[in-house]
């Protein structure tokens, strides 16, 4: 697996495939749980893939904690990332945390975003759907259900993968505090086409919310699954359907 020095940290990153780049970016568990593990199969064929493991995350530098501006920190990772791979534009396909980062992308670099997928993200800093999970799960990882325990300690570690989780619900509950969205109100400035992709059972966030990012983002198209979850690009329901849909976008 390469890695790459960028900031003060190292990114690990895999690398599938051949023709024009697409970055995946994951969310906030790290590819252990809702990895894509489909997609590196079906679309290896169609684009060089680059998956990278985010700060805090898998192979790359442990931390021990994430602040509220980490999309912000994590979005100057992989542009950096980019940087040291010599990419000058690419494709996103971001997942949850992994969709807001792809966002910022495109709003810190917007000539070099060439369209995105946002699946699964959020809009606002306040997710009062999850707030009392992330509590939980700050004071205590373990509370986790074994299988899913079991699948972050084997890609982050068996002593490293609770601090994984407790960076990552830290930084939601420090964002509570803020009022407004994510990306200090500058989704207008994205140039790129994106695509929304949302499940309507989405435990994290309503398919409203969905509907206004979509309002705030100039060349937005929004789907939505009806019989969707937070991860459409790993649920068996959804998955297929949803990696046509993005191919057909990306191929536009």
């Amino acid at each position: 697996m390469p890695e790459v020095s960028v900031n003060d940290i190292s990114l690990h990153y895999a690398a599938h495939g051949h023709g024009d780049p697409l970055l995946l970016i994951h969310g906030g568990w790290g590819l252990s749980i809702n990895g894509f593990h489909y997609q590196e199969k079906t679309l290896v064929h169609d684009y060089r893939l680059i998956i990278p493991d985010r700060r805090g995350y898998g192979k790359s530098s442990h931390v021990t904690g994430f602040d509220a501006d980490f999309h912000w920190q994590h979005a100057d990772d992989l542009l950096k990332l980019l940087d040291a791979l010599k990419i000058d534009r690419v494709r996103v396909w971001g997942h949850s945390d992994g969709a807001v980062i792809g966002a910022i992308m495109a709003i810190l670099a917007p000539d070099r975003v060439r369209a995105l997928v946002f699946e699964g993200g959020h809009l606002y800093n306040r997710k009062t759907e999850s707030t009392l999970q992330m509590r939980q799960l700050y004071a205590d990882p373990n509370t986790l259900p074994e299988a899913a325990r079991t699948k972050l300690a084997h890609y982050h570690g068996e002593d490293y993968w609770p601090q994984v989780i407790r960076n990552w619900a830290g930084a939601w509950i420090e964002l509570y505090q803020r009022d407004g969205d994510l990306y200090a109100n500058r989704l207008a400035e994205i140039r790129s086409p994106v695509l929304i992709v949302h499940g309507a059972h989405d435990e994290h966030t309503p398919v409203s919310e969905m509907e206004e990012l979509a309002h705030r983002i100039l060349h937005a198209r929004l789907t939505i699954y009806p019989n969707g979850g937070h991860s459409l690009h790993d649920q068996r329901e959804t998955r297929e359907a949803c990696t046509q849909l993005v191919r057909e976008f990306f191929a536009a």
